[in-house]
């Protein structure tokens, strides 16, 4: 197979279809949570600080399947 008969990652990316697959959960919490992510990546954002952030939200999407982190309590 040569280079030119690979596929172009462009329009492998533009023929998926632009909707996300339906779930349960919540899928802007999920975007969310991947750019924050990305920050504690890149050292823009402390795990902890991650952490602190998403906890409620979390519990309020998993209730009961949610398990914290050490170090941070429920009030």
């Amino acid at each position: 197979m040569s280079r030119n008969d690979k596929l172009d990652p462009l329009e492998t990316l533009e023929s998926l279809d632009t909707e996300p697959e339906p779930s349960e959960y919540d899928q802007e919490l999920g975007r969310e949570v991947g750019e924050a992510a990305m920050r504690v990546a890149n050292g823009e954002l402390s795990e902890e600080e991650f952490h602190e952030q998403y906890h409620e939200r979390f519990k309020a999407e998993f209730g009961d399947d949610y398990v914290a982190p050490g170090g941070i309590d429920d009030e």
